[in-house]
């Protein structure tokens, strides 16, 4: 058999085992006789209109202040871009239920900001403050691309029409910015539906969907009704899976990479630009609260500078956790990016019919919630060798995560010059030489975005690990959960902290290695 069948074939297997088989056991032991009393059932109902409630309001929101955000940074004299960029995004690095908390920190009952003014956002507010938060920056970020595939030369052409500003937006920005909103949208409203972190933290009575799971499933430990309630969270995932990976966008073609002139206006500016400083405060804030909480004694009984939560934390096996988080996301990191970068390649530049296959496998893990997953793995796994081992952990975390990164692997190997390989044959030289002398090269700054990918979703992930654990493989995010469950607030805020440090480290050190080696580049130009 040829190499590059059994290759094809090794991908394959893997990607039908880690994702396709666990959901298939998951949905053939369902009790479908029960699945009439579930849809009639009024906490059923409930939760699922709480869902679509907060979802709906929070994604409106959260897209608005994204496109306000991305517009800012493209079409404004705003100074420092770059660096204001950073800090919108400092939100991913952290997980979902850690924005739920700095909300109770700051709105709660006792909360800093609430104390003095006489209010509690605990409850649909709650969920809805916290869920802009969380996803705003992903948003964000796909508008912020959008961005730059405009063909700039078209304001140029409406601006020799008469064309007026409204007339130039319509027909000219929302030409090709059409698909990434529309993208934006889908990719927020799937992430606000289906997490359970920031509910779980701030939303008290108000029970969305993914916590009528989750208290399902850890409560009650029925699989069979916590499978049922995963399938309406497949939902807005698939649609929104189907419409990214099966609609057309004809706003791109072949056009000139002119740069964007923008027009002088200081009011536009000013008002802008306050905007995105507000929201950087705002997050600022967030984070703050996190660093007052911990060095604070009791926030409501004794506010007196104190390490009693670094103590606490530290005499109950942090090191541990720490341990058991780090192993994960560096093998995760560099596994899945192993798996992903050589099945992008194999799609990407190994013409055969199966690639194609291998192609849809891979990117239809983004329709399958972190929640789904893991409850997958639960009932898929319950009876195998891997089960309760940090194997099932690596696994899950490299499944959950692989679309991105593979997507970006794929992309940047589609750029690589296709005839490497040609040549390679000609010479006798092996693809497998090729690959690590001259395309791994090409493609150093993408790989190195991947691996930084997995290890702060690593970090962070809470769904998919969820039902996974157990005492000896906990790991770090679960601690937030279990603090702030028994309402230990400092000890809860050390460990989102502890988690954005590590997370920092890992992004601020990719940055400086491409920084670095960008100017490497400019200045090798310059010489030449």
């Amino acid at each position: 058999m040829p190499k590059k069948s059994k290759f094809s074939i090794l991908i394959l297997l893997f990607l039908l085992i880690s994702i396709f088989y666990p959901l298939l056991v998951m949905l053939l032991r369902v009790e479908w006789s029960t699945f009439p009393d579930l849809l009639s059932s009024t906490a059923f109902k409930n939760a699922f209109n709480n869902s679509l409630i907060v979802t709906s309001i929070a994604t409106i929101i959260s897209i608005t202040i994204a496109y306000m955000l991305a517009y800012t940074l493209n079409r404004t004299n705003i100074k420092h871009r770059a660096v204001l960029k950073v800090l919108l995004t400092v939100p991913m690095l952290i997980p979902s239920i850690s924005h739920g908390l700095g909300l109770i920190n700051l709105f709660g009952a006792n909360g800093i900001i609430s104390s003095i003014f006489g209010f509690n956002i605990i409850g649909e507010s709650g969920i809805v403050m916290g869920s802009i938060l969380y996803s705003f920056p992903v948003a964000f970020l796909m508008l912020d691309d959008g961005f730059n595939y405009i063909d700039n030369t078209m304001y140029d052409s409406a601006k020799i029409l008469g064309m007026s500003q409204w007339e130039t937006f319509k027909n000219v920005t929302m030409c090709y910015m059409k698909k990434p909103l529309l993208s934006a949208i889908f990719a927020v409203f799937t992430l606000i539906f289906t997490d359970y972190g920031v509910p779980l933290a701030v939303g008290g009575k108000f029970i969305t969907l993914p916590v009528f799971l989750y208290k399902e499933v850890i409560g009650l430990l029925d699989f069979s009704r916590g499978t049922m309630i995963g399938l309406f969270l497949l939902i807005p995932a698939f649609i929104s899976f189907i419409f990214d990976n099966f609609t057309k966008d004809y706003s791109f073609g072949e056009f000139e990479g002119k740069e964007y002139k923008i027009e002088d206006n200081i009011t536009r500016d000013s008002i802008l630009t306050l905007f995105v400083y507000l929201v950087i405060i705002f997050i600022m804030i967030i984070i703050g609260s996190f660093i007052l909480y911990a060095f604070v004694d009791n926030y409501v009984l004794n506010r007196v500078f104190s390490f009693k939560h670094f103590e606490y934390v530290l005499n109950n096996e942090l090191g541990k956790y720490i341990f058991n988080s780090l192993l994960i996301a560096i093998i995760v990191s560099i596994a899945g990016t192993i798996i992903a970068y050589f099945t992008a390649y194999y799609t990407a530049r190994i013409k055969e019919k199966m690639s194609k296959i291998a192609h849809i496998l891979t990117i239809v893990s983004l329709a399958i919630p972190g929640i789904v997953l893991g409850l997958s793995y639960t009932i898929g796994f319950r009876d195998s060798f891997i089960y309760n081992t940090y194997i099932i952990l690596i696994i899950v975390n490299i499944v959950h995560f692989i679309a991105s990164p593979y997507l970006m692997a794929y992309n940047a190997l589609q750029k690589v010059n296709p005839n490497y390989e040609v040549v390679a044959k000609t010479c006798n030289i092996s693809t497998f030489k090729i690959i690590i002398d001259v395309i791994i090269p090409c493609t150093k700054k993408t790989i190195r975005e991947m691996i930084a990918y997995f290890f702060v979703n690593s970090m962070i992930t809470i769904s998919a690990v969820a039902f996974l654990f157990n005492t000896r493989t906990m790991p770090l995010s679960l601690l937030i959960n279990t603090y702030e469950e028994n309402l230990m607030l400092g000890e809860a805020a050390i460990i989102s902290l502890i988690i954005l440090v590590f997370n920092i480290i890992v992004k601020g050190t990719v940055y400086l290695i491409n920084r670095k080696e960008h100017r490497r580049s400019v200045e090798r130009e310059n010489n030449i």
